[in-house]
């Protein structure tokens, strides 16, 4: 499966984002190398058979959370960035959409474990490719969109930079939610991260 393509699991959604998460706590326990599917099973309430049949193996579970967790934020971001037509509007909105998707989700006690699935991606190889692809997905929505509003910025040289540095306050929001750092502060901090776009733009941005 592509990284864009739909999830469409067997498993209702509400079941199917319970499994990863009590997954994952059982790769961070017993280490991704040593747990078994016997340990994810019995922490999520299934048989080994049963998940099995859904995953075919540990590995293959793994890159399936990671793969949720990643289009979970992604489709959502990408429907954002879509109503905006001017580079500032789309990333201020999707950055403000990610914050509290993330917030929510730290409200109703689920895991923000995409940080965590990267860490495990370093001791799997199948992991690892996996994030990568996800993670290059990430950064062409935000280079597409500036490359479509390049017109804007005084330098369109400055757009893989962006792309870079977008990407950076991502992962820095995400820990920051984790932390529980209380939204109107990721805001404020949202906008403080904006004035360098702003600062990047012909028009300085709002």
């Amino acid at each position: 499966m592509s990284s864009d393509e739909p999830f469409d699991p067997a498993i209702p959604i509400p079941e199917l984002e319970n499994l990863f998460d009590a997954s994952i706590r059982v790769f961070l326990r017993n280490g991704i190398v040593t747990a078994t599917m016997d340990d994810v099973a019995e922490a999520v309430g299934v048989s080994t058979k049963t998940l099995n049949a859904a995953f075919g193996s540990k590995r293959e579970l793994a890159v399936s959370a990671l793969r949720w967790y990643y289009l979970k934020y992604s489709q959502q971001m990408q429907s954002v960035m879509a109503m905006h037509s001017d580079a500032y509007s789309a990333l201020q909105g999707v950055l403000m959409e990610f914050t509290e998707l993330c917030c929510d989700d730290l409200k109703a006690e689920k895991g923000l474990f995409w940080p965590t699935l990267v860490d495990l991606g370093y001791v799997d190889e199948s992991l690892w490719a996996e994030f990568q692809n996800l993670q290059f997905d990430w950064e062409d929505q935000i280079r597409d969109k500036l490359t479509q509003c390049q017109d804007e910025l005084k330098n369109p040289e400055d757009i893989e930079i962006l792309t870079a540095y977008f990407i950076m306050v991502f992962e820095g929001l995400y820990e920051l939610v984790k932390f529980g750092t209380p939204r109107e502060k990721l805001f404020a901090l949202i906008d403080v991260t904006l004035e360098v776009l702003g600062s990047r733009m012909k028009t300085g941005g709002k």
